[in-house]
């Protein structure tokens, strides 16, 4: 009984983490698609982007859909959305003219990374909505947690790669806007949630394995004293046939010597 609360309470705790997973993802996902609170004030990138042609008078905003202008650090008058925007101010703007220059000479770096991460987003949410799902199952049966901590490892893996893409893409491009004496930032909440979102997924991983072995144990142990209580009946059984059998032997000796003392008298 111990053992099985234990079991179904790092289930609990593995559903937890991932079901905040998925809210942060979620809220990764929608930003620049919407414009509320607190979808508002996530972005990848914020940088200055004045006196560059078709771009915003001031500091603009990357989103996974579009560029935004910004007013106390939150989106607005955002660009049409368009899903896997890619990160590329040569390409958002149309010109070149006062765009960084790491910008024009690198440009498909930078176009390839942004747009490959919208795409492992959207595994790493289905990974992580599978693993939620199956870890209700989890709660009460061991193979619930071997399979969700399978697809917890998966959504853990995609988290992986979505942080280092994520940094890597976006800490060159403000590199490239500070190396061209404009400010630049990375967006805190993006990254933070994309950092948080590992770790969660990353300690969900190792309960819900937990939980499968915890119920492991409890079957192997189960299994175990079944054996045992099965072996002592089998021993109190074949003691109570000997036993048995050897009254019947005794009554038998005893009748035949009265038989015989009857003859001889």
């Amino acid at each position: 009984m111990g053992r099985s609360l234990t079991r179904a309470a790092l289930a609990l705790i593995s559903n937890l983490c991932i079901a905040g997973a998925v809210v942060m993802l979620f809220l990764l996902l929608l930003a620049g698609s919407r414009h509320h609170n607190p979808l508002d004030e996530i972005f990848f990138l914020q940088a200055d982007t004045r006196g560059i042609p078709g771009a915003p008078d001031g500091i603009a905003h990357w989103t996974l859909y579009n560029v935004c202008n910004s007013r106390n650090g939150r989106n607005i008058d955002c660009g049409a959305t368009q899903a896997a925007y890619p990160f590329d101010p040569v390409r958002n703007f149309g010109t070149t003219q006062n765009v960084p220059q790491s910008f024009i000479d690198s440009p498909r770096k930078y176009f390839y990374l942004s747009r490959f991460l919208y795409a492992i987003y959207i595994v790493d949410l289905f990974f992580a909505c599978s693993a939620l799902l199956f870890g209700l199952w989890a709660i009460f049966h061991r193979y619930g947690g071997y399979l969700s901590s399978l697809l917890s490892f998966l959504a853990t893996f995609f988290a992986a790669f979505n942080a280092a893409v994520l940094t890597a893409c976006f800490v060159m491009g403000q590199r490239a806007f500070r190396d061209a004496g404009r400010f630049a930032r990375v967006g805190v909440k993006a990254f933070a949630f994309t950092w948080t979102i590992l770790a969660l997924l990353s300690l969900a991983s190792l309960a819900y394995f937990l939980s499968a072995r915890v119920g492991k144990k409890d079957r192997e142990e189960g299994i175990t004293e079944e054996h045992t209580r099965r072996k002592r009946r089998g021993f109190s059984r074949l003691g109570g046939v000997r036993g048995s059998w050897q009254d019947e032997e005794y009554g038998s000796e005893k009748r035949l010597g009265k038989r015989r003392e009857s003859g001889d008298s």
